[in-house]
């Protein structure tokens, strides 16, 4: 497989991948360069079209950001490596790019992909985090629906039932659904963690079918 870095200016280069035993795609090695071959010379070789000098840039940093997101992303080697892509593809639309081509050279380029690596394991953790809010309301939203209609209508019922529950129980289950605020703003309301919220929601909501559930066939 190939990955092509492009820019909408005059770089084009081409990586050729292939699968390494660990399961994470490495790059085609690299050209040595010698360590007193600045980043600065590198990017303004690589700006001008020579590919070998972006390659030797690639294998220069590639180990220590690897080293960087794998523990930060729950050593999952696809996200790193996918954030490794990323780190130099937002190199070549950065302005230290720009300025390469310029022939105005950076001498080292270590604060700036760092930096771009840290911006996007934030971002990756809040698209994350907002998926998993998406689907923590989704599955509360199937949970209340599971309780039969007739019995959600009895509201006196229902709010008896909700008196049988422990009070952290019941108030979760208040603020989540009677006062519609989300995971996140009851944890920091109770003082608790998200993953306790959850579970007290989760737990009382699983307490009230059954409740409710029995006293559709009492009555």
């Amino acid at each position: 497989m190939q990955y092509l870095f492009l820019t909408n200016k005059v770089a084009v280069f081409s990586f050729t991948q292939k699968s390494t035993s660990t399961g994470l795609a490495a790059a085609k090695p690299a050209p040595r360069e010698s360590n007193a071959v600045t980043d600065g010379a590198l990017l303004l070789r690589a700006a001008a079209g020579e590919e070998a000098a972006f390659a030797s840039l690639y294998g220069r940093y590639e180990r220590k950001l690897l080293a960087y997101f794998l523990p930060r992303c729950n050593h999952d080697r696809a996200l790193a490596g996918d954030l490794l892509q990323q780190v130099f593809l937002q190199l070549l639309e950065s302005k230290v790019y720009t300025a390469a081509e310029n022939g105005e050279a950076r001498d080292n380029l270590s604060s700036l992909l760092f930096t771009i690596a840290a911006n996007l394991l934030k971002n990756t953790y809040r698209s994350r985090e907002r998926r998993q809010r998406r689907e923590d309301v989704y599955r509360e939203t199937r949970s209340i629906a599971e309780i039969p209609e007739e019995v959600m209508i009895d509201r006196t019922a229902l709010t008896h039932a909700l008196t049988k529950l422990p009070e952290e129980q019941q108030l979760c289950l208040r603020l989540r659904f009677v006062r519609g605020m989300s995971i996140l703003e009851i944890a920091e309301l109770i003082g608790k963690p998200e993953g306790t919220v959850k579970s007290r929601i989760h737990y009382g909501l699983g307490k009230l079918r059954k409740m409710l559930a029995k006293t559709t066939k009492i009555n």
